[in-house]
């Protein structure tokens, strides 16, 4: 599948995560250049920093549902994050998946940003999936509950080196659940199924 990325921004990702002590494998955004909605996530986990690819761990199969209910292919979306390495700590001499720090969020703006100034004008369908992915777009005092299930235009922040400025271009966003978090609490399950009949109308 296809990136945005620049072989530039590849190679700065790759230089980051070699440099970081708790951070693992690269996973670059990927899929149609054209999207019917672009996903934006939180962070690899243990199976995609090991295959280098996107949503193939269990919340991939969770995805891989709701896809089916869109009538939708991951060839025609284009999936992406807040950061593009499995951030984990170790406990007891094992790997866990953890929380991506503000820092490294930052440290991989410049990779989101880019993907997301390159989508054309008739792609602008945004898809955070949980509060990462939602607050690196509109800001840390959004949160999904409050949004998910809602199409509504924003400008969204990019990163200028030290702190966060907002675009110019507006953006249709529409916010959901992480899949990991419907597959943890089932009680979420009529929420999400309300938000993905809303989603297919949309598009």
């Amino acid at each position: 599948m296809a990136t945005f990325l620049t072989p530039e921004l590849i190679q700065q990702a790759k230089r980051l995560i070699e440099s970081a002590a708790q951070l693992e494998g690269f996973v670059p955004g990927e899929g149609s250049l054209t999207p019917r909605f672009t996903i934006v996530s939180e962070a690899p986990g243990r199976v995609e920093a090991e295959t280098g690819h996107g949503f193939m761990g269990p919340a991939g199969q969770e995805l891989n549902t709701w896809l089916a209910e869109l009538d939708v292919t991951r060839d025609e979306i284009y999936m992406t994050g807040a950061v593009r390495a499995r951030p984990f700590a170790t406990l007891k001499g094992r790997k866990r998946d953890r929380k991506p720090t503000r820092a490294e969020e930052n440290a991989f703006a410049p990779l989101l940003d880019a993907e997301l100034a390159a989508l054309p004008a008739a792609n602008d369908l945004l898809v955070p999936l949980g509060n990462t992915g939602l607050q690196r777009l509109i800001g840390p005092g959004e949160t999904v509950g409050n949004r998910h299930g809602q199409l509504f235009s924003s400008a969204i922040r990019y990163w200028q080196g030290d702190h966060y400025e907002w675009t110019q271009r507006q953006y249709r966003l529409f916010a959901m659940f992480h899949p990991s978090y419907t597959r943890r609490f089932p009680s979420k399950r009529a929420l999400l199924a309300a938000d993905l009949a809303t989603l297919r109308q949309l598009l």
